[in-house]
């Protein structure tokens, strides 16, 4: 008999304890537990050898190498849990054929390593997931961390899988025959998982279509939300409110309903300007050549004839125009243009609409700029003879009782 047969150490055992003048009866248990606690030894310190020395080493190994990847792939919580596969591996080798004279307990130590190995397998499985999500989001990418429920997704697989094969380890069935049978009980899962199943498949859409990020501002005004997102998971998406509250939602309510993302405004660094200020229709007239010529020798004013009688709309447009091309704070591009124009004649005025973009695109900076903007607007307008329409108010209605009186 060769040391690899199944007996081989059981019967060199039993042998030994024999010499030993040990009853008969009393060997094959002695001889079982021997070779069985040698099999579960040998385990633990192959185990302890490649924890206590092997990984470290490869630690060390990848920490000096000028690639970052293999620093986050071979981490240590992965290479122990490759120690753990290897301890299982030989295990699974050695105990069974330890338990050979005792048929019940070997059925048994078979199934436990089995059901060991292949949980073995899924938290392999899951650290490999977690090692490569790392690495996806090693430089900080937004697009990268948008892949987290992704990430839970296939963890959840590999979680279900590995559950099924259990089952069917302890039940001594086909694995295809344990998913066949669970297709019986799709419609009622379906039921009662049913919120969690459209998260699931909202969360993919989301992360695959690139439609949230954490980090993006996004609206969602049927949801009071205005602020910006902090976690995309697969069931849930976490958003901090400007007012500092987070407000929690599932993915199937932002794929269902429309939200805004101001995700492009951050990527072009510019933010729109966009108001307007109602001037007074009675207000707008020709400006005689006396007026005209106070603003000659203005810069903006070579875009005009200033031979020629010109309405004071027509001037102060001009005036704004070149007034926000001066401004350090506009953002130009090809699709960021700047413009003043007058919409339709209302019951109320003549809407003068500003059209521009901004690089202050902060909450605060911008609305200082736009403020600051609109302030000039309104206090240059009467250089050129207009006014702003306002409604009358109650101090407009007591200057006329003296008149009435």
């Amino acid at each position: 008999m060769t040391p690899t047969e199944p007996g081989y150490f059981l019967t060199l055992m039993r042998q030994l304890y024999g010499s030993w003048g040990i009853d008969d009866s009393m060997l094959p248990l002695l001889s079982t537990i021997t070779v069985a606690a040698g099999a579960l030894l040998l385990s633990w310190l192959l185990y302890w050898l490649l924890s206590r020395y092997v990984v470290p080493l490869v630690d060390k190994v990848v920490s000096y190498t000028a690639a970052d990847w293999d620093d986050i792939i071979f981490n240590p919580s992965l290479l122990r849990v490759v120690a753990e596969l290897a301890c299982v591996l030989l295990l699974q080798a050695t105990l069974p054929g330890s338990l050979t004279w005792y048929p019940l307990v070997r059925s048994i130590a078979v199934v436990a390593v089995n059901v060991l190995f292949v949980c073995t397998i899924v938290h392999l499985i899951n650290r490999f997931i977690i090692a490569a999500y790392a690495l996806l989001t090693f430089k900080s990418s937004a697009r990268a961390q948008s892949l987290q429920g992704i990430r839970q997704m296939l963890q959840v697989i590999a979680i279900a899988m590995g559950v099924i094969v259990i089952i069917a380890i302890l039940a001594n069935r086909n694995p295809l025959t344990i998913v066949t049978g669970l297709g019986a009980a799709a419609t009622v899962l379906m039921l009662v998982f049913r919120d969690s199943i459209m998260g699931v498949v909202a969360g993919v859409q989301l992360t695959l279509n690139d439609m949230l990020r954490p980090g993006d501002w996004i609206t969602v005004p049927s949801r009071n939300i205005n602020g910006t997102v902090i976690y995309v998971g697969l069931t849930t998406v976490k958003v901090q409110n400007f007012d500092m509250t987070i407000v929690t939602v599932p993915p199937y309510s932002l794929t269902s309903e429309s939200f805004q993302n101001w995700r492009g405004m951050t990527d072009s660094k510019g933010r729109r300007v966009n108001r307007a200020v109602t001037i007074d229709i009675n207000s707008v007239r020709f400006m005689d050549p006396a007026e005209m010529q106070t603003f000659a020798s203005e810069p903006w004013a070579g875009r005009v004839d200033m031979t020629v009688p010109q309405v004071n709309l027509t001037l102060f447009r001009h005036y704004l125009e070149h007034y926000i091309s001066t401004l350090p704070e506009l953002k130009s591009g090809p699709d960021m243009i700047h413009m003043v124009r007058e919409l339709a004649p209302t019951t109320t005025g003549i809407p003068l609409e500003f059209y521009l973009f901004t690089s202050l695109t902060s909450w605060k900076p911008y609305e200082h700029f736009q403020a600051a903007l609109t302030d000039r607007i309104v206090a240059s307008v009467h250089s050129f003879g207009l006014r702003i329409y306002q409604a009358p108010s109650g101090l407009d209605i007591l200057s006329l009782a003296p008149a009435r009186s």
